[in-house]
């Protein structure tokens, strides 16, 4: 019932912030007569009261409230003891109750006392009440809910008693008539970060309650908080907590107290020629360990904002925080990419709380409106760490200089049992430049190393340390790494923003918006050190005329617009969110962020004299301090008809003083296409020229720029189901040398999109992009190398001959950057893991890769992947194809000796390569030169899967044959070596009905399991099996089946020295009564015996499957019965005695009730 109080208190809530002439609506009058008593505590009858509409006679006088004291949650009041009344009198009790279909009390009994006339004594009586204890009961009809409430646990000789429970609730639907409600509730903590490759995300573990009225909106739980007033009230956030939203007539208030899930952060960074990804995000102090919250960030290219999803321009790791660019975005060292987005790093709690109103006058013609928000860490709330005494004197005295909250990051490692320090680093002394200085050298094991040391991230090139791998690092020289031995001591800090704003609209289409800000950021709550610049303010002013109809007489000259725009930011202004648009600091040529006063004024014109042509004009002074100041120019020229032209046409000037740095920037860009028929032919061009230099030379600096793009294209739109269009650009770039632009590059680009669904049969999709770029002999003397990229996706689908032939086909290669891979193993709950740690067999101080073993019960571990931080310039390709051939639809109809014998033949092949390399010619891994393919050089990671069934008789119960062949190769580049692996399969298997009550499937399987690891000895193996399984299934009667299975074979693994031979016999028995429409038990026994001719080597994992040595015993008990329609109930039961061991047991019981 805790969900129904939650959503009980919300409807309450939401009706005391009503107005009164709301809540009349929503509301009836209810009126009780309530005896004094004795108790002093008096029920009304209605359970859902409207707070203060109460009115209370006693004596035909109306008590004062302050005589009252009223629970409203409980539905009962109190009397003032100063009160005079008797326990003769009666009060009188009105009041306004929510018009919900809702009981004060829900039973399934009372009890009640009744009369025996038997022994003539009163006696105490259960009455059963007609009472359907269900959610449409107790909400309505109205209300739709789905879900399930699951109870039990698991018991084990191994393991504790574990109690496991959840809840699952989604409820939408009325409350009453003016009364919605939607929730999705549960009790379970399911952290789990949805992958960024869809468009749309599941948030699994979403949790609300969300109350709606024609006036009002309340929700618990997990929300978006989104706010647009004005300028300066911008905000985005991903929260937990409480949030209200009421609405009267032309009023609106907004509140939301939360915990904020995450930090907001932009990365702006531009692209890499090449390379599609992944892009590392970073936090606001360059932190990389960071996960970013999914479905929080915005990605902007040139500008444009990118939609998620491998179909769209983008996919994102949350938890690794990286990005890539699919083959639909072509991303070249010219990109300028902008990501915003919440991300947490687990420092401190972070609590959130807004509030906005606004109101509007005289018909609409005044808007006021305000805004606050508040966001901070907890300063008494860390996550993963503890603020020592230390700390918090360190961080008091650091202020807001985050250099100055660091500790040591080495220290003494502490010793073991036996009194011995074992330490990971080795610290050594020597000289650099006649001055004495120290690093750490990674040498686990050595009696040297006697520390254990943390390494941060304080940027490339400033740090003296390469990051290997996890706890791994190598000095490289002073200032030539990015990581130093400190600890950065996380700083708690505090936002404040608020804004008041004034729309008025004197005249129709004329608006003048009037607005002022205010912030206040905190940059160390536990310092007063450097408070004094918290505090900042911002101003806007806005005037805009909406295009309106310009006549003189008869002659109409159009529609014209105005805008003016004056804003000011205080060089202490903070903002809480992004106030400017993606590309404000290109538009105004602003590199320089230090913090200084900001004056912004634009004017701008809109002309519109046809329909089809548009004139925009705008003019724009930026001043920053008395260090910078830009002018900016801008016209755009848009004359469109559809299905007819097109022409676009941008202008862009820009002048701009840096210090001593002037700066002149020509930019324009247009697009011009014409439609004929299907035919629709285009040409767009792009040109840039950038000039930087001093105010005392004419020679040009190095930021200066120049560039041309030029790209004809040509459509053909919707030709019998054909999209195409195609597409050629030139880019030619110039830099300067010696002062002086020269040509630096000419890159071709090349790009084809086909999309064609023409016939039912038929169905693909196809895009190309195929760029060169290749520099001057002037810029490869400065190490420039020409690059290609390539990116292509293909998807199509075929379906021939009433699906004889169904196929599905898949191409996708890009040009990115990857790393190795890195395991890494992560301490589970014991049970719900596949491997054991072994411990420090080499007694090292660090749990190596080699002390993990691999097990089918109790593992307390998981295997993970992560990249490490280098990145390579790779290939990566994607593809596979499957086809399906069904001969009985080919020959369906055919009783000729050649349809009888093909008929019954299906066959189903499939085939999957991927490969990521590192190899220059890049056209050899896209053209699919399979010699270059798991190369040990060049391959980070790639695999070659082929798998191919054949069918006689599939759809047989009397007798059926599959024979199946499957072979895998895969090569992988881990941070610890390369790995090699080669797998083969063949297997038989044949379905026979011998007679009506017995049926029989057998299977042969050998196999080849190879695997060359030079990072770990016990991953090598060299396995070939044979194994030959026979199941026989006796079913009587249909609801009663008797199965016993025989299986024999022999497994050979002949890497070590001495190859191990390893025979395996087993036998299993199994008994399955089914309870018709309700459930089932299912009873088995299994003995496996692994007879080894040597003890004496390792014997992978692979080999036993998880079996020991001698003879394994495995019992079980299932059993799953369905009570009621909506009650579902599980029982298990595992033992097992594997060789020498002891009996391990298992148990577990569940019941799941649907509603």
């Amino acid at each position: 019932m805790k969900y129904f109080r939650i959503i009980k208190y919300l409807v309450i809530i939401i009706a005391a912030a009503l107005p009164l002439k709301s809540q009349q609506s929503m509301g009836i009058f209810v009126s009780d007569s309530i005896q004094i008593n004795l108790e002093n505590k008096y029920h009304i009858s209605s359970p859902s009261i409207i707070p203060f509409t109460e009115e209370i006679t006693l004596k035909n006088k109306i008590i004062d409230k302050k005589y009252i004291d009223f629970n409203y949650s409980q539905g009962y009041f109190s009397l003032s003891d100063s009160l005079k009344y008797s326990l003769f009198d009666t009060l009188i009790v009105t009041y306004q109750s929510l018009n919900l279909s809702l009981q004060k009390e829900y039973k399934r009994r009372t009890l009640v006392k009744v009369y025996d006339e038997v022994t003539n004594t009163t006696i105490r009586s259960v009455r059963e009440q007609s009472v359907n204890l269900s959610s449409e009961s107790i909400f309505g009809s109205d209300i739709r809910s789905t879900g399930t409430i699951v109870r039990g646990f698991t018991l084990g000789t191994n393991r504790d008693l574990n109690v496991n429970s959840g809840l699952r609730l989604q409820l939408s639907g009325k409350l009453s008539d003016d009364i919605e409600i939607v929730a999705a509730l549960t009790d379970e903590n399911t952290p789990i970060q949805p992958e960024g490759n869809t468009e749309t995300l599941e948030e699994l573990d979403k949790v609300f309650i969300e109350v709606r009225h024609p006036n009002a909106i309340g929700t618990f739980g997990d929300y978006d908080y989104t706010e647009r007033i004005g300028e300066f009230g911008k905000i985005d956030r991903k929260l937990q907590g409480l949030k209200g939203e009421f609405f009267y007539e032309d009023n609106q208030l907004k509140s939301a107290v939360a915990s904020s899930r995450g930090k907001y952060n932009s990365n702006q960074f531009n692209g890499i020629d090449g390379v599609q990804g992944p892009y590392r995000l970073s936090g606001i102090n360059n932190e990389r360990e960071i996960i970013i919250i999914a479905g929080s960030e915005k990605v902007f290219v040139d500008g444009q904002e990118m939609r998620r999803g491998e179909n769209n321009d983008y996919t994102i790791e949350y938890a690794n925080a990286q990005i890539t660019f699919t083959a639909n975005r072509l991303i070249t060292s010219a990109s300028r990419i902008t990501v915003d987005f919440e991300y947490t790093d687990r420092q401190y709690q972070r609590n959130f709380f807004a509030g906005s109103g606004s109101t509007a006058l005289f018909n609409n013609r005044l808007k006021i409106a305000v805004s606050y928000a508040q966001e901070g860490d907890d300063e008494n709330s860390p996550i993963d760490f503890i603020l020592s005494d230390e700390d918090k004197e360190i961080l008091e005295n650091a202020g807001d200089d985050r250099n100055k909250a660091v500790r040591d990051g080495a220290s003494l490692a502490l010793p073991d049992s036996n009194g011995i320090i074992k330490g990971i680093y080795t610290k050594i002394d020597t000289t650099i430049n006649n001055e004495p200085f120290s690093y750490y050298q990674y040498n686990p094991g050595d009696p040297n190393s006697l520390y254990n040391v943390i390494f941060s991230f304080v940027g490339e090139g400033v740090g003296d340390y390469r990051k290997e791998s996890i706890g791994r690092y190598t000095f490289v020289g002073k200032g030539n790494g990015g990581y130093l031995p400190i600890r950065y001591i996380p700083i708690p800090e505090l936002r404040q923003v608020g804004n008041f704003l004034i729309t008025a609209e004197p005249f129709d289409d004329l608006i003048l918006n009037l607005e002022l800000a205010g912030s206040l950021y905190d940059r160390n709550r536990l310092s007063a050190v450097d408070d004094t610049d918290n505090g900042g303010y911002a101003r806007n002013i806005e005037l805009k005329l909406n295009p309106k109809k310009i006549e003189v007489g008869d002659l109409s000259l159009g529609k014209i617009g105005f805008s003016y725009k004056d804003r000011f930011k205080q060089d202490k202004y903070e903002s809480i969110d992004r106030i400017d648009n993606v590309e404000f600091n290109r538009d105004y040529n602003l590199t320089d962020q230090t913090r200084v006063n900001e004056e912004l004024r634009e004017i701008g014109i809109n002309l519109i004299p046809v329909d089809e042509l548009n004139i925009r004009s705008k003019y724009g002074f930026l001043k920053r301090g008395n260090v910078f100041e830009s002018n900016r120019y801008l016209t755009n020229i848009a004359l469109t008809k559809q299905d007819a032209y097109n022409f676009i046409y941008d202008f862009d000037y820009v002048d701009s003083k840096n210090r001593l740095i002037k700066t002149n920037w020509f930019r324009q860009k247009g697009d011009l296409s014409y439609l004929i028929n299907f035919i629709k032919p285009g040409f767009q061009f792009e040109t840039e020229n950038k000039k930087d230099n001093t105010s005392s030379k004419d020679s040009l600096l190095s930021s200066s720029l120049s560039f041309n793009e030029y790209a004809p294209y040509l459509q053909l739109v919707d030709l019998g189901g054909l999209n195409l269009t195609a597409k050629y650009s030139l880019r030619e770039e110039s830099y300067p040398i010696q002062g002086k632009l020269v040509k630096e590059s000419l890159a071709k680009t090349q790009n084809y999109q086909v999309d064609y669904s023409g016939i039912k049969e038929v169905n693909t999709t196809l895009s190309v992009t195929l760029r060169k770029k290749e520099f001057t002999d002037e810029f490869k003397d400065q190490n420039r190398l020409d690059n290609e990229t390539v990116l292509i996706r293909s998807q199509s689908r075929f379906n021939f001959w009433d699906r004889f032939i169904q196929s599905d086909l898949f191409y996708e290669t890009t040009t990115q950057r990857s790393a190795r891979l890195e395991r890494v193993f992560v301490k589970v709950e014991q049970g719900t893991g596949n491997y054991i740690y072994l411990g420090d067999l080499n007694n090292n101080g660090i749990a190596d890769e080699d002390e993990f073993e691999q097990t089918i019960f109790d593992g307390d571990y998981i295997l993970t992947t992560i990249p490490t931080d280098e990145l390579f310039p790779v290939i990566d390709l994607k593809t596979s194809t499957r086809w399906k051939l069904d001969f009985a639809r080919l020959f369906d109809k055919d009783n000729s000796l050649l349809g009888t014998l093909i008929k019954p033949i299906f066959t189903e092949t499939f085939w999957r390569v991927e490969e990521n390399s590192r190899l220059e010619d890049t056209k050899q891994i896209y053209l699919l030169n399979f010699s270059k393919f798991l190369n040990d050089s060049t391959t980070v990671r790639g695999s070659n899967l082929f798998q191919q069934d054949v069918y006689l008789f599939r759809n047989s119960s009397e007798l059926s044959f599959r024979f199946r062949f499957t072979q895998r190769r895969n090569l992988n580049q881990f941070s610890g070596g390369t790995e090699r692996g080669f797998f083969n399969e063949q297997a038989l298997r044949i379905n026979f009905k011998m007679v009506e009550e017995i049926n029989n499937q057998t299977e042969i399987i050998t196999q080849n399991d190879n695997v060359a690891s030079k990072a770990r000895n016990n991953r090598a193996r060299e396995v070939n099996t044979i194994e030959v399984k026979t199941d026989f299934s006796y079913r009587p009667i249909r609801n009663l089946e008797v199965g016993f299975i025989i299986g024999a074979g022999r497994s050979e693994d002949t890497f070590p020295d001495e190859p191990t031979i390893i025979d395996l016999n087993s036998q299993g028995l199994r008994v399955t009564y089914s309870f018709a429409g309700k459930g089932r038990i299912r009873a088995e026994v299994e003995r496996k015996e692994l007879n080894a001719n040597t003890t004496e080597n390792y014997i992978p994992f692979e080999v036993t499957k998880g079996n020991t040595l001698g003879k394994n015993y495995y019992w079980r008990l299932n059993f799953d019965y369905r009570i009621a329609n909506n009650l579902q109930t599980t029982f298990s039961y595992d033992g097992r005695l594997q060789g020498a061991g002891k009996v391990i047991n298992t148990m577990r019981a569940e019941a799941r009730a649907y509603f």
